[in-house]
């Protein structure tokens, strides 16, 4: 078997991991594709709506209400957690739908590696949202694929990409995985980053080191440290 299939075959073993589920969704990973998957995830979801925003009414009531969108797996205590049906969030919501919360509701809306699963269109609406629950000087904290470090490595010394995806037939193609798998839809950087949010209109954005926020601590993933790059920002 050539370099290029037998490549193709281990990213398409990567795709079927996921979490750690059951022998029934490992059989159902084993036998669909991952956008399959998706969209019968995102359509469950729709599905639920109605019932999930009696749920959003009763967690809306936390003091401090502080929303981790996309939370894929990663739940934070102290933060109502949001993803899609089978993710095992606190509530079961289509981020690309209107947010069942009121307006100024929200202290804090935290995003890791979701917005580069949207085109930058919809991140813009996405961000709107965001921006209307959260209270006057509300924190948003997004943290994001780095793109433009590995972009760096790639036309460098490629230290830093080959430490991130080893073992890849050529270095375009682990560049390449970043911006076009995993289900992402966009590429970022910290300037990508800052003047999004900032046209998204938050303020006082800027570019945050892993664990450095204006948040009582910070709700970052350690397994996302090495490859993300953050920025913070406050509601108008």
């Amino acid at each position: 078997m050539g370099e290029i299939r037998r490549y193709l075959e281990e990213r398409e073993l990567a795709r079927t991991r996921g979490i750690e589920r059951g022998p029934a969704v490992r059989l159902l990973r084993r036998v669909s594709s991952f956008e399959a998957r998706q969209s019968a995830k995102v359509q469950a979801t729709k599905l639920l709506a109605p019932l999930e925003k009696r749920r959003a009414r009763k967690l809306g009531e936390a003091r401090p209400l502080r929303l981790h969108l996309g939370s894929g797996g990663h739940e934070l205590p102290g933060w109502v957690n949001v993803d899609l049906v089978g993710m095992g969030s606190d509530l079961r919501w289509d981020l690309t739908s209107r947010l069942p919360f009121a307006d100024g509701s929200a202290d804090a809306v935290f995003l890791e590696h979701v917005l580069e699963h949207f085109p930058l269109e919809t991140v813009l609406e996405m961000l709107a949202e965001c921006r209307r629950v959260l209270a006057p000087a509300g924190i948003l904290r997004a943290g994001v694929p780095d793109f433009g470090r590995y972009a760096e490595s790639y036309a460098g010394d490629r230290a830093f990409l080959d430490e991130r995806r080893p073992g890849r037939p050529t270095p375009l193609l682990a560049l390449a995985e970043v911006a076009l798998s995993h289900g992402h839809r966009s590429v970022w950087d910290a300037e990508t980053l800052e003047l999004v949010l900032t046209e998204s209109g938050f303020v006082d954005v800027r570019r945050r080191a892993f664990g450095d926020t204006d948040l009582l601590e910070s709700p970052d993933n350690p397994r996302r440290e090495a490859e993300s790059v953050y920025a913070e920002g406050r509601a108008g």
